[in-house]
């Protein structure tokens, strides 16, 4: 029986004397990694990190959407104003908007809505709502609205 406890609290003690010895300077080797040697660091000033768009869009006629939104957020909202001048020069135009049926119940609703955004947008610019044609799609994977110019 002594035997065993005494096993017990060497045992014991080799672990305890195992937690007492610091850990190596990983710390200072885990922040070295973070930090460029070649730049100095300026402490009063500050580094704003450059925003990255969470969607990159090729298309400039094509305006993105989340899933479940038919509002257009402040940078899609810029991105259609920046169509102004050319849809005030077309004969009409038509904006399709589209919604996945197998994502979103009212798809249908949502995709004319989504149209309608953007439309209101070209309208405020001043190009006349009557040469503007609202189409839809829900068949399509994709929740955004097309603008076509004719």
């Amino acid at each position: 029986m002594r035997l065993v406890v005494g096993m017990i609290g060497m045992i014991a003690a080799a672990l305890l004397v195992g937690c007492e010895t610091p850990p190596k300077d990983t710390a200072k080797k885990e922040e070295s990694k973070w930090v460029r040697k070649d730049a100095p660091v300026d402490a009063g000033k500050t580094v704003t990190p450059t925003p990255v768009p969470a969607v990159v869009n090729k298309d400039p006629k094509t305006f993105d959407f989340e899933s479940m939104s038919i509002k257009l957020t402040p940078a899609e909202e810029a991105r259609v104003a920046l169509l102004v001048e050319q849809a005030k020069s077309a004969t009409t135009i038509s904006i399709r908007g589209f919604c996945n049926r197998n994502e979103v119940g009212n798809a249908k609703d949502a995709a004319i809505a989504r149209a309608n955004a953007v439309r209101e947008v070209l309208v405020k610019g001043g190009v006349p709502s009557s040469k503007i044609r609202l189409r839809f799609t829900t068949d399509e994977a994709r929740h955004a609205a097309v603008v076509e110019f004719q």
